[in-house]
């Protein structure tokens, strides 16, 4: 197993307290978000989704390698379409739903980039001023 890359360390921290938040108070977590009480199918989906949280933090920390930062990512990107449809679906708790959706958003590209780093893709996409300067 390989050490995990400096960027994708607080990444995983973050997430697995939030997940861990989602489990343990998942009614205070879609109160907070929401402004106001969830009903008893949000704060399931709010336990639920601390559960995917903690554990994909466990396995992208677990597996090391840049390419579970990238799995990641297209988890949090399913995650995010997938919060997208519950919140038109929904109502009442649209907000926390739509929440969820920006989250995951945000996760993914930050996972996504996490998974660059050290494959050489990310200097090389930002055109890295270092591999320029004559010696």
């Amino acid at each position: 197993m390989r050490l995990m890359n400096a960027a994708g360390v607080p990444l995983e921290v973050g997430r697995a307290a939030y997940g861990i938040s989602g489990m343990v108070a998942p009614a205070w977590l879609a109160g907070h978000e929401l402004h106001g009480v969830p009903d008893d199918t949000t704060v399931g989906v709010a336990r639920m989704l601390g559960v995917r949280h903690l554990a994909q933090a466990v396995a992208v920390v677990a597996a090391g390698v840049p390419e579970a930062h990238r799995a990641g990512a297209l988890v949090d990107g399913l995650h995010a379409m997938s919060m997208v449809a519950w919140a038109a679906a929904t109502g009442r708790d649209r907000r926390y739903f739509v929440t969820s959706a920006v989250l995951a958003t945000s996760l993914a590209v930050l996972e996504w980039r996490a998974g660059l780093r050290g494959t050489g893709w990310a200097s090389r996409s930002r055109g890295h001023a270092a591999a320029r300067r004559p010696s």
